[in-house]
């Protein structure tokens, strides 16, 4: 399952906002920076700050993971190496994994006015087909899919209306 739409920053606030209201809600960056721990956005204003800090250091592409234990599954954190030789003397960075992460893809084309923004999430045909390819991601059983595609659905269902309220 998975949407794309061109956003403007207020529109992407808002979804953020409306994605965060869930207080079981867990938001991570997809991928550490280089050596360093993954970050855990926890409301609006961190996610404002946190984006702020990524533009002004020239950032164009930003990963989002969500995440809600209501959901079960295995969900955790992969420490990847990096080859030094192409990553500034750098080796190794984290990333969130687990079969049913929502993932939020954020492309900044002209600055902060138009966003790519990308809602999508393994369906659970698609992770038990992968799961002999992935096996530390676990049984794919042990997600409750429903619940799932139930809150991937309500996300791209918001950027849907978020979108279209401008139209």
């Amino acid at each position: 399952m998975q949407r794309t739409e061109i956003i403007d920053k207020n529109q992407l606030f808002e979804l953020i906002e409306y994605i965060l209201s869930d207080s079981k809600t867990e938001f991570y960056e997809s991928y550490s920076e280089m050596e360093k721990e993954i970050v855990r956005i926890n409301n609006l204003s961190e996610f404002q700050d946190y984006s702020d800090k990524g533009i002004a250091k020239g950032k164009v592409h930003f990963g989002f993971g969500i995440y809600n234990p209501e959901s079960k599954g295995k969900f955790f954190t992969s420490k990847t190496k990096l080859n030094p030789k192409y990553c500034n003397g750098k080796t190794f960075r984290y990333r969130i994994d687990g079969w049913a992460i929502i993932f939020i893809q954020l492309d900044l084309l002209n600055g902060e006015n138009r966003i790519e923004c990308r809602v999508s999430v393994n369906s659970k045909t698609r992770a038990e087909n992968w799961k002999s390819t992935n096996p530390e991601f676990g049984n794919p059983e042990l997600w409750e899919w429903k619940n799932v595609e139930s809150r991937a659905r309500k996300i791209i269902n918001r950027l849907k209306k978020t979108t279209h309220n401008n139209v």
